[in-house]
């Protein structure tokens, strides 16, 4: 069940996913116990100061080694600095994996943050070392982030020396996330989508707006994912992943309470 081509890019024995709970609900514990057992984890770093997410990075980077997770990269369209400030952190700790959440559009920091150190390689290809899994509920979102880098943000990045020029140039050939994960209704900042409709658009969209792409990007349920049934419909309807949320916070490794 789910896409094989997630497992072998993000080195997983499951197609699972805890989502990035705010204001660190969505634990390292969490994290690290996930990528222990072979899945995914997104630290929740939203809400939280830079102070606290490098103590995050440096912890799962030093417990974890080479073994998998993410960390959030939340839009904050009240705080762009701060938005910016995370952006280059992970860039500077090495972070190659953000789970990318409530943006309403794509802003300089994602941008900055995917199409950074980007190189041709030797087939011709271009190649993002620094991937992102996208968490949408809306098509307009959704198209922004199946597409390539809006050609004004990378021209004010490279205007503000943020990119290089090469970097600038290949971002054309690239599309702004590798994973999307269909967000539907859940206890967190979603448009109460249900999943039965918003997973067949997204997946129908993907394949409209990827349609020659060798490696089309894949595309994850989240919402409402809290019992085993609920998973075996997500993989029923096509869901290349399944992503929970609220629904870890009964784990002991959660952040939310002891």
């Amino acid at each position: 069940i789910g896409d094989a081509g997630f497992l072998a890019d993000h080195g997983l024995a499951f197609p699972y996913m805890t989502g990035a709970m705010a204001n660190g609900i969505a634990s390292c514990e969490i994290v690290e116990a996930m990528s222990r057992a072979g899945m995914l984890g997104s630290f929740g770093a939203a809400g939280l100061s830079v102070e606290r997410v490098t103590q995050a990075i440096d912890r799962l980077q030093a417990n974890l080694g080479d073994k998998p997770f993410a960390v959030n990269l939340i839009h904050s369209p009240n705080e762009p600095g701060h938005e910016m400030a995370v952006a280059n952190l992970l860039l500077a700790k090495g972070v190659r994996l953000v789970e990318a959440s409530a943006y309403l559009d794509l802003t300089p920091a994602i941008v900055k943050y995917r199409i950074s150190g980007l190189k041709r390689n030797a087939d011709g290809t271009v190649a993002a070392k620094n991937r992102v899994i996208a968490k949408v509920s809306r098509t307009e979102v959704a198209t922004r982030f199946l597409s390539p880098p809006p050609e004004r943000i990378v021209a004010d990045l490279l205007a503000a020396r943020q990119i290089t020029v090469e970097e600038a140039s290949l971002s054309a050939e690239i599309r702004m996330c590798d994973d999307l994960t269909a967000e539907a209704d859940s206890g967190g900042h979603t448009d109460n989508r249900p999943a039965i409709t918003l997973l067949p658009t997204l997946l129908a969209l993907r394949d409209r707006l990827c349609e020659r792409m060798a490696r089309k990007p894949r595309v994850g349920l989240g919402g409402g994912i809290g019992t085993p049934d609920a998973v075996a419909a997500a993989f029923a309807m096509g869901a290349g992943y399944v992503v929970t949320g609220s629904v870890n916070q009964a784990c002991v490794e959660s952040g939310s309470s002891d």
